[in-house]
């Protein structure tokens, strides 16, 4: 079959409308994770993204203590929503005393550092879904805020958000880059 001159705008604007059908990329307009999917990873090995993460972030030792936020951060911009984190991340996060429990401080425009229950002063630190980025790369989102105790001396407010990308070295994972978020 052949296709003469009168057929080929038909067909031109059928190829338009298909493009115009076509169904849009829900994550190309996220602020976490832009055009990339969430990569399926077992939870003791998005507990070591997180680890490597946060081993990027601070000098982690017996006195730093950290909390982990139940909820990651949402792919959107700001902090409000996020789903929860799975258990076994939490536990495995834990287990390897990387976070020492739990706090989900209030969304408020509070200028004071928010107030969790711990042994002492700290930063409660929330991850985004762990994206692939390549076959061999992945990244996260990493936001901390300062928290100060209900009995304790006050703290300074003090946050940032940064994202890492990430490669596998055995059962670890290593950091490559890093970029703080404004």
């Amino acid at each position: 079959m052949t296709l003469g001159r009168a057929t080929l705008p038909g067909v031109a604007l059928l190829g338009f409308l298909a493009l115009g059908c076509a169904e849009p990329d829900p994550n190309a307009s996220a602020a976490r994770g832009r055009g990339l999917q969430p990569a399926a990873l077992p939870p003791a090995a998005e507990a070591g993204v997180y680890e490597a993460a946060l081993r990027a972030a601070f000098e982690l030792e017996p006195a730093l203590l950290l909390l982990l936020h139940p909820r990651r951060l949402p792919r959107s911009a700001g902090l409000a929503g996020g789903d929860p984190v799975p258990p076994a991340v939490a536990t495995a996060l834990r287990e390897r005393r990387v976070v020492r429990g739990s706090c989900e401080p209030p969304l408020d425009e509070s200028r004071e550092p928010p107030s969790c229950a711990a042994a002492g002063p700290g930063y409660v630190v929330r991850g985004s879904d762990v994206f692939r980025v390549a076959p061999d790369t992945v990244q996260l989102h990493l936001a901390a805020e300062q928290y100060q105790t209900p009995t304790g001396d006050p703290q300074e407010a003090l946050t940032f958000e940064k994202v890492y990308k990430l490669v596998p070295r055995g059962d670890a994972w290593r950091v490559v880059g890093e970029a703080r978020v404004p």
